[in-house]
């Protein structure tokens, strides 16, 4: 546990407390954008070129099973213009990433009857753009 704490303390000094926080990083990172952190209400990326982003991440579970699924809670409609979703590997390498309107997200839902949306249904919706590259080498820096 000690040795957890230490990694848990250097984490800290880069803003990561846990896997929402490394996402957040690395989609302004690969998008040229900045960071709003827990203070804002609504969404966590800023990007000149996509407006306002909610990211959601997922961190593949250990027992090999394949769940790349977010939930998008009522409280967040009209709160931003994008959702990304980054699905990581147990290591936390970046699986995939994708950015989807927030319009499109929303009317999916709207019609489903689950507030959470898959990976591969989110890359797949009109408007969708996979930046998998660009957060992949934002994890590299």
């Amino acid at each position: 546990m000690n040795s957890l704490a230490a990694i848990r303390a250097k984490l800290a000094a880069f803003g990561i407390r846990d896997s929402s926080d490394y996402a957040e990083i690395l989609i302004a990172e690969a998008l040229n954008g900045e960071r709003k952190g827990a203070v804002n209400r609504g969404f966590d990326v800023q990007v000149p070129a996509f407006g306002r982003i909610e990211v959601k991440c997922h961190t593949l579970p250990a027992d090999g099973r394949i769940e790349e699924r977010v939930e998008l809670g009522a409280a967040k409609e009209d709160g931003f213009d994008y959702l990304c979703i980054v699905i990581f590997n147990r290591d936390y390498s970046v699986k995939g990433a994708v950015l989807v309107p927030y319009s499109v997200a929303w009317n999916y839902l709207s019609k489903s009857n689950y507030s959470r949306i898959s990976f591969q249904i989110a890359s797949g919706l009109e408007g969708a753009f996979d930046i998998t590259k660009q957060v992949r080498d934002a994890s590299l820096r």
